[in-house]
């Protein structure tokens, strides 16, 4: 499956999470002067009047403290919302600055601004017009601009329209940018901000002008994509364009480990914006969670109260943005294919929940479609199928004969690349590639389902409760691997900055109904170290990551370090920590993952050893292959080779794992130790083993894709044969301890010391 596909697909909805999880967005157009003037006068919300009309995200906060509170404070989960200002000065100035002035109380808005990335500007209010500037106020004008901002004291009596609240107040602006500056103080005295933008003024007035209040406009959402995106991500805005109008969402919760915002969507366009497809049917609750494993990077699904309703109301959308004909032309083919409309077929089922997920599937990542079925009667629509079709006590992997019928009528995100196979578990139909659906079928998928995991974590996000149109969920920890490939390289740079050091960080996006009818939303994240989780019984990923470099060596003839690598024609290389090649030479299979140096002559000149096929092969710092190798160890290698000196007589000795998944210590002439015993495991060897002292003896610590073990100096047996929960993690410290013991953590979330003697 194409990586870019995956990337882009998990963009459609994981969009629409970040509608609030990566900040927001903003606006301009037309007028609406009575509300506009009025909002424009009152104190809660006149300083919006200071935000040019091309704004593209804004944020109101209650003080200038709070505002540098959230917007810095890096162990603080607002701060990752606001990642894309991570390398802004105006944010490592906000860092720095102390505060606890005269300007701590005073209010404050943040805007973003589209041009060619996206632009800061901040407008604090300075206090009364015409009074003294305060010597602490002029103190901070310098010290932003010795920090490379543009900074500007406005006394807004001489701008702004009498009627206005900034009529009467001194404000500071702060940008990186002098143009925002100068642009904020000319629709200042024009009189244009955002407040008169087409919709804005209802959405501020429902919010009350609440303090720590994010408001944006979906129709202005291809702004914000361009400025944090990836390009491949580009083209899912034009749907989110088309989701409602005006929403506003208020920071709820705001700490180091969870942050909550709550929000109202707001449409004037009827069934134009789809967020009206959802006033057609009732909400639901989602029970997607305890069908789906626990290692899922994002998903994201439509609970549906009736199945009929949602695709009337979704039909009258699609017809209201001129695309109802070609739907209609896509499911009457399918009809002809397979003998059943689309429609008869999910009224059929009875669908009661669809949903769309991603995760790893041994090496690569998959995508699943899962349907909780409201109907028994699913002879009519398997009538040609295999008669067990995987609905007896033993699922069964079967052919699936109605790829497309769930995009054609719940969307596009539905779509598979591969709707090939299907199974059927405890009510739920998952369709997917032969290896996904394997996933559910072997029994690893649902071992340990991502509902118990939740539970574990001891956390009650919004997605599991409740009754919800519409779910997501991204995994930050999990989906690490693509989120480089989805954001920019500021904005993923603050996600991996923001997961750093926790186990588990769910972010999730929901929509549900609020008290009145209307449409409302939330958005959280939460930052945890799950400290109980259920011990595996299948393996996890069972691929070993094999290296081709660069890999840390010292020249020992410049007394520098170098890096040793091997490029795509297998070629080797040789270059200084700088970029400067020093020598290439020709190779012809890969190396196994691991490179070092060695003193094999006992001279002071160091060679490089490394592996490639069975053999051990050793080169000089000019490229000169060294005899007498190769050395030929008899079987496979599949990463190595670890060196060791254990006695520091420069007798090395080499860990080598192989393709057999077993591991070998031999010595430089391809020959065991006689006490030597071979280690393997009944799962996946995932790397070379780990040298630990513990009580003046060596022990080795495996890695395998379920759990550590502890093997002797000549391995053998494992020293640690735990079962359940009293397994060692696979991701455990194994730290030396009092006596002959270590201190790990297993599978029970306690830390416990193991004797290994």
């Amino acid at each position: 499956m194409n990586r870019k596909t995956i990337i882009a697909c998990i963009a459609v909805l994981a969009g629409l999470a970040a509608i609030v999880a990566v900040a927001v967005f903003f606006l301009y157009s037309g007028a609406e002067e009575t509300k506009s003037a009025s909002l424009a006068s009152e104190s809660r919300t006149g300083l919006l009047s200071a935000v040019p009309s091309d704004a593209v995200m804004v944020v109101g906060f209650s003080d200038f403290r709070t505002a540098c509170s959230l917007l810095t404070d890096t162990s603080g989960c607002f701060h990752y919302f606001t990642g894309g200002l991570e390398s802004s000065a105006l944010q490592r100035f906000l860092a720095k600055v102390q505060a606890d002035g005269p300007l701590r109380s005073s209010r404050s808005v943040l805007s973003l601004h589209y041009n060619g990335s996206l632009v800061p500007l901040m407008a604090i209010d300075a206090g009364r017009a015409g009074a003294e500037t305060d010597g602490w106020v002029r103190g901070f004008m310098a010290e932003a601009d010795s920090a490379g901002l543009s900074v500007s004291l406005l006394d807004c009596s001489g701008l702004a329209d009498v009627k206005t609240y900034l009529h009467r107040r001194n404000i500071l602006l702060l940008s990186t940018s002098d143009v925002l500056t100068k642009s904020s103080a000319r629709h200042i005295e024009k009189g244009i901000s955002v407040l008169d933008s087409d919709g804005f003024a209802d959405c501020a007035e429902a919010s009350g002008g609440s303090e720590n209040t994010v408001y944006f406009s979906c129709s202005e959402i291809g702004k914000f994509f361009t400025g944090i995106a990836d390009r491949a991500v580009y083209r899912y805005a034009d749907f989110l364009k088309k989701f409602s109008g005006w929403s506003c969402f208020s920071v709820v919760q705001s700490g180091q480990e969870h942050l909550r915002l709550d929000g109202t969507f707001f449409s004037d366009r009827g069934v134009e914006d789809f967020v009206n497809v959802f006033k057609g049917y009732s909400p639901v609750r989602s029970e997607v969670a305890s069908v789906l494993p626990s290692y899922t990077i994002f998903f994201a699904s439509l609970p549906l109260g009736d199945v009929s309703s949602y695709i009337s109301s979704a039909d009258a959308f699609a017809d209201g943005a001129g695309r109802l004909g070609r739907i209609e032309a896509d499911r009457s083919q399918l009809q002809k294919r397979s003998g059943i409309s689309p429609v008869q077929w999910a009224s059929t089922l009875g669908v009661k929940e669809v949903a769309a997920a991603f995760f790893k599937a041994g090496g690569d990542v998959e995508k699943v479609l899962l349907m909780k079925m409201g109907s028994n009667d699913m002879d009519t629509v398997f009538r040609d199928v295999d008669p067990s079709s995987g609905r007896d006590s033993s699922p069964k992997v079967c052919a699936y004969p109605y790829g497309g019928f769930a995009a054609s009528v719940f969307g596009p995100f539905f779509s598979l690349p591969d709707e090939s196979r299907f199974t059927y578990i405890d009510g739920w139909i998952v369709v997917g590639s032969e290896a996904a659906v394997s996933e559910y079928v072997a029994g690893r998928a649902l071992e340990y389902p991502l509902s118990a995991y939740v539970s574990d974590a001891a956390i009650q996000p919004d997605f599991m409760t409740g009754d919800k149109y519409f779910v997501s969920y991204l995994s930050v920890a999990e989906g690490s691997g693509v989120l480089a490939d989805i954001f920019n390289r500021s904005y993923s740079a603050a996600l991996e900055k923001y997961s750093g050091g926790y186990s588990y960080v769910p972010l999730s996006f929901c929509i549900s109904r609020d008290k009145s009818g209307g449409v409302s939303a939330s958005a959280e994240t939460f930052r945890v170290q799950v400290m109980k989780s259920k011990a595996p019984v299948f393996e996890r990923d069972t691929v070993v990551t094999v290296s081709k470099g660069p890999f840390k060596v010292k020249n020992s003839g410049t007394g520098k370090m170098n890096l040793f690598y091997q490029q795509d024609n297998m070629y080797l290389c040789l270059k200084e920590v700088g970029g400067k090649g020093l020598w290439g030479v020709e190779f012809h299979s890969p190396i196994c993952g691991n490179a070092g140096t060695i003193d094999y002559f006992a001279n002071g000149k160091l060679q490089i050893l490394f592996a490639s096929g069975s053999k051990l092969y050793l080169i000089d710092r000019l490229g000169r292959y060294v005899s007498p190798f190769p050395v030929d160890l008899g079987k496979d290698i599949l990463l190595g080779p670890g060196i060791y000196d254990f006695n520091g007589n420069r007798k090395y000795n080499v860990m080598i794992l192989h393709k057999d998944n077993t591991i070998e210590m031999y010595n430089l002439q391809g020959r065991r130790p006689q006490q030597w015993k071979t280690i393997t495991a009944k799962e996946t060897i995932k790397g070379l083993p780990e040298a630990v002292k513990v009580a003046g003896s060596t022990y080795w610590v495996v890695r395998t894709s379920i759990q550590t073990l502890i093997y002797g100096f000549y391995g053998g047996e494992p020293l640690t044969v735990f079962e359940g929960d009293r397994m060692i993690r696979s991701d455990s410290s194994v730290v030396p301890a009092e006596g002959a013991s270590v201190k790990v953590v297993c599978y029970d979330g306690k830390t416990h010391v193991i004797k290994l003697t």
